[in-house]
């Protein structure tokens, strides 16, 4: 059988990871690839905001090997996987089928450049800064003892591996000279030094900042670059501060009243169910917006200036709170303000693999809500 050539699963995750990594999304969470084989190819995605069933049944007719979804279709561990169960249901169906379910939830929310930021701009803001603060993981550090001569052949595999990428620079790494000693036991086979006598060898502290999603690879791959039977490494839990964020904040391009604007949302998101709370003639010139269930953004909207809070979906006792400190609020739905994610995941796959993959957008995937004149029996 000839090999194919096409992206694996596992390549196309790396893509999406390297957008938005795995390291933003809220420890609770549950992004990556849900369900699937990493090693299988794939030539199609079908992009969708919900990996709901019917979903899969289109990429399965559309011959997609892959569903790349904004909500993970379960979040808490599954103890059984049945059929009578939404998250067990989907899962049955992409095994029957072959199909990969991939995942991009709120680390796409946080990411710069993510979810987050699509809504501010749809919706007309400049001057866009983050808002909210996030419960996320960040990076960590990796630090591993190696000899000098051996140390540009384990930095090279830490950077292939994923190490060392801040910002617009990659292979970003400190190294600092110093001695390391060990005494080799019985039934140890030292790369230097012999059984049972203590060995002193110059060394070099290496280290490199690693997405936490990357870490394990960047361990094996340093493990099988490094001459040492015994390894010493750390991996270091790192609190950076990051401009990713659950929310964001800025100025319209011109001032709006407060229904001006919640009718900007309904025409620009396409949005079947907008609600607001406020003076329908008030002034609005700054704006909070977070995808989603954001009403916790609230609070740290009204301390940064805002005079609205567009979201998608709002809890009731979250709407009086933002009313009782000065916000308008602008409910638009869940899913209006999220579809936005489709065309970012587009955006990354055409980046990092051209033609060789080709993104669909699902026909299955639409709001679950419709306004009581709109519905269907």
């Amino acid at each position: 059988m000839k090999k194919s050539n096409a992206p694996r699963v596992s390549d196309v995750v790396a893509a999406l990871f390297e957008r938005a990594p795995a390291g933003l999304a809220e420890a609770w969470d549950n992004v990556g690839l849900i369900v699937g084989r990493a090693e299988a190819p794939v030539r199609r995605c079908l992009l969708a905001t919900d990996a709901a069933p019917a979903v899969v049944e289109e990429a399965a007719a559309r011959g997609a090997q892959a569903v790349v979804a904004h909500h993970p279709p379960f979040i808490e561990p599954l103890k059984r996987v049945r059929g009578s169960d939404y998250g067990g249901e989907v899962a049955l169906r992409a095994a029957r089928h072959g199909i990969a379910l991939i995942a991009m939830h709120t680390n796409l929310d946080a990411a710069p450049g993510g979810l987050c930021d699509a809504l501010a701009r749809r919706i007309g803001l400049e001057a866009i800064e983050p808002l909210g603060e996030r419960s996320g993981r960040g990076p960590v550090k990796f630090v591993v003892f190696v000899p000098a001569q051996h140390a540009d052949a384990v930095r090279q595999a830490m950077a292939e591996a994923g190490a060392g990428r801040v910002g617009d620079y990659e292979a970003c790494s400190f190294a600092a000279r110093g001695t390391g000693t060990f005494r080799p036991l019985r039934g140890a086979k030292p790369h230097k030094g012999k059984v049972g006598r203590l060995e002193r060898v110059e060394e070099l502290r290496l280290e490199a900042l690693v997405p936490r999603h990357r870490a394990a690879e960047v361990v094996a791959a340093a493990i099988r670059a490094h001459p040492y039977e015994q390894v010493a490494y750390d991996l270091i839990p790192l609190e950076n501060e990051s401009p990713a964020a659950l929310g964001r904040i800025g100025r319209l391009d011109s001032p709006l009243t407060l229904g001006g604007l919640a009718r900007r949302a309904r025409e620009r998101l396409g949005a079947a169910n907008v609600v607001m709370a406020g003076g329908r003639r008030a002034r609005v010139a700054r704006v909070a917006v977070g995808p989603g269930g954001a009403g916790f953004l609230a609070q740290p909207a009204a301390a940064a200036g805002a005079q609205a809070l567009l979201v998608g979906e709002i809890r009731h006792h979250e709407v009086l709170a933002a009313r009782a400190l000065g916000l308008g609020v602008i409910a638009a739905g869940h899913h209006a303000t999220e579809r936005l994610a489709v065309g970012i995941f587009r955006e990354a796959l055409r980046a990092a693999f051209g033609s060789r993959v080709r993104s669909l957008l699902s026909r299955a995937d639409a709001e679950p809500l419709a306004p009581l004149g709109a519905a269907r029996a």
